[in-house]
């Protein structure tokens, strides 16, 4: 995956994150909200840090 494509995503990830905890610290349970932001930070981390999956060199995809 692109560099650029992966930035997007990240940044679309902690918006839509921070949103859904404040939402859940504001309004509703503040451990769901701690929850909430934990996953997004393992989230970004593991987008960064594992690689997409795919075919290996020198396999072949069935036909």
């Amino acid at each position: 995956m692109p560099t650029k494509v992966k930035f997007l995503l990240t940044l679309a990830v902690i918006a839509i994150g921070a949103l859904c905890t404040w939402l859940e610290m504001t309004y509703a349970d503040p451990f769901v909200a701690k929850v909430i932001a934990g996953l997004v930070v393992f989230l970004v981390i593991a987008l960064w840090m594992f690689p997409e999956a795919g075919v290996k060199d020198g396999e072949q995809k069935p036909d």
